[in-house]
């Protein structure tokens, strides 16, 4: 007997098979090994990349770390990043736009680091206003608001404070826009009390 490929597991486990078939496959899962891995890599992707479809992750996230990288290699600057993310929808996705700005919350610890996070939190953001409206707009303007809120949190005391401000009202515009999922707001906010902290 066959096992179930990755991509029919993804395919299942989001609903587009019905909500039965997604009960299917998680029980296959507890008595099949094999199907209990590939189902582990599915919610891990789901889990990384915070998204609610499975599919959309499976198909876009193996792909996105290499992708965002050659964004950066072959734009070597913020300016070549951002005419890139226009020009090529193959940059256009939730995965990619995720990675950015996982980068950039990685980076926004270090004072030395800081500019290169602030870079990278607006590289998602001008990614994700490039996603289509297949990626749900609610959705869509949660993850601009996390990478708006990291961009002005990434900001260096005294450094163009008109700019960050600018980052701070697109976060809050972007959150009364998204889908009022408190756990959004919470990182939202505790990313800006960080750009009012003494």
């Amino acid at each position: 007997m066959k096992h179930l490929t990755t991509a029919e597991i993804a395919r299942l486990v989001s609903g587009a098979a019905g909500e039965e078939a997604a009960e299917c496959c998680r029980h296959l899962a507890e008595v099949c090994p094999d199907c209990s891995t590939r189902l582990a890599e599915v919610e891990a992707l789901l889990k990384r990349f915070q998204h609610w479809d499975a599919e959309t992750v499976w198909r876009e996230g193996p792909a996105a770390e290499a992708l965002f990288e050659t964004l950066l290699e072959k734009g070597r600057n913020p300016e070549g990043w951002a005419s890139l993310v226009e020009q090529d929808v193959a940059y256009q996705t939730w995965c990619v736009a995720w990675v950015a700005l996982e980068g950039a919350q990685k980076l926004i610890a270090g004072d030395i680091t800081r500019t290169q996070a602030r870079d990278l939190a607006l590289l998602a953001a001008k990614i994700a206003a490039h996603l289509s409206t297949s990626y749900h707009p609610e959705s869509t303007a949660d993850l601009k608001a996390l990478a708006h809120a990291t961009a002005a949190a990434a900001w260096h005391p005294g450094e163009d404070s008109a700019g960050m401000l600018r980052q701070v009202a697109a976060a809050m515009t972007a959150l009364n826009q998204g889908t009022g999922d408190p756990a959004v707001e919470s990182e939202v906010m505790a990313l800006l009390s960080r750009v009012f902290q003494p």
